[in-house]
């Protein structure tokens, strides 16, 4: 399924030869799948003669060139690194390491060893001075089918011995035993869940590309940075740009919605449900997502993966009201939208 790639040797500005540079994976695959093969790095796999998982290791790779070109890499891109080389399981562990040219990492190696059992992907690249080494540890509890990240419309997935549960792109939620019928074209955020629990959250794409990007990451610039109701405006002006759409109204309104939900939220109480609540406050077919989390871009991208809050940042709708505020450990945010005033 994956295709190594070769980058050609290269000379440093004293002159000397470097070594050979690592066989990296492919980064992306068109299928969430899990396949164990051995290492294709010779210095990796004299070091690691275990298996690998192939997307895992793919996702590894991704995050090892981006440290090689001296960018970081948040939990978002990392999550959406393992979506575009196929592993949609729970990544529990990431670490990295610095070495000379085809020096091994001790430390990290034996992090690997003491993860034997779990999924593993482990892969180097090589930057201007120095390796950069990943290791990710997979949490995987159920093998599943092969299942293409980008199904054609009207395909129907054959999940057997999973309870399936999905948000399609007209935001309505879907639910079944065994199987999923494509039948709408777009974003499709889908959870298979067995006795246990949840097995896996990943998203499809009938009928079109997968963003290369995730839809929430990264530090904001110092010149963006501002109080927690900038940044929130900022994120939500990034998240239309990332879906390509126009951006909904703000309205007081649902503001006013927005905030009496985060506190009701915050406070322990259930939550009436929200097309109700704002059908009340004169909104046609609203939704809303809720979370606290460390920072406003964790907390967004809670409610993006979650099956109750999706819909609410991934529709198409005309109005939008948001609320924000700090917590004892980070902070809360409320998105309610609708698509228009009934008034």
């Amino acid at each position: 399924m994956f295709v190594w790639f070769f980058l050609a040797c290269a000379t440093t500005a004293a002159g000397t030869k470097r070594p050979p540079q690592p066989r990296v994976p492919s980064l992306q695959s068109p299928n969430y799948v899990h396949v164990e093969t051995r290492p294709r790095d010779g210095v990796v796999a004299k070091v690691w003669p275990n298996p690998v998982d192939e997307s895992l290791a793919g996702a590894a790779g991704a995050v090892a060139i981006e440290l090689s070109e001296r960018r970081t890499v948040d939990a978002q891109a990392l999550r959406w690194r393992a979506i575009l080389a196929g592993y949609p399981w729970v990544i529990g562990e990431a670490r990295f390491a610095t070495t000379a040219f085809d020096a091994a990492p001790a430390d990290l190696v034996a992090s690997a060893t003491a993860k034997l059992g779990h999924d593993i992907g482990l892969v180097r690249a090589r930057g201007r001075e120095s390796d950069h080494w990943v290791l990710l540890v997979g949490e995987r509890r159920a093998t599943l089918p092969s299942i293409p990240r980008e199904p054609a419309l009207g395909q129907e997935l054959s999940l057997p011995g999973l309870d399936v549960a999905a948000i399609a792109p007209s935001g309505e939620p879907v639910a079944g035993v065994g199987a999923l019928v494509l039948d709408h074209s777009g974003e499709w955020l889908v959870q298979l869940r067995d006795k246990i629990g949840v097995v896996a959250t990943f998203p499809l794409y009938v009928g079109a590309r997968t963003p290369q990007t995730p839809p929430f990451s990264g530090a904001l610039g110092a010149e963006e940075a501002g109080d927690l109701d900038e940044e929130l405006l900022l994120r939500m002006d990034a998240l239309d740009r990332w879906y390509q759409r126009p951006a909904a109204e703000r309205d007081p309104a649902l503001d006013a919605a927005a905030r009496a939900r985060l506190r009701a939220f915050l406070s322990g109480q259930k939550l009436p449900p929200a097309q109700t609540q704002l059908a009340a406050a004169g909104f046609f077919g609203g939704t809303s997502g809720e979370c606290r989390a460390r920072t406003v871009v964790d907390c967004l991208d809670g409610i993006w993966w979650s099956l109750s809050g999706h819909d609410a940042l991934a529709g198409n709708w005309g109005t939008i009201g948001l609320a924000v505020q700090t917590t004892s450990d980070g902070v809360a945010v409320a998105v309610a939208v609708a698509d228009r005033s009934a008034i």
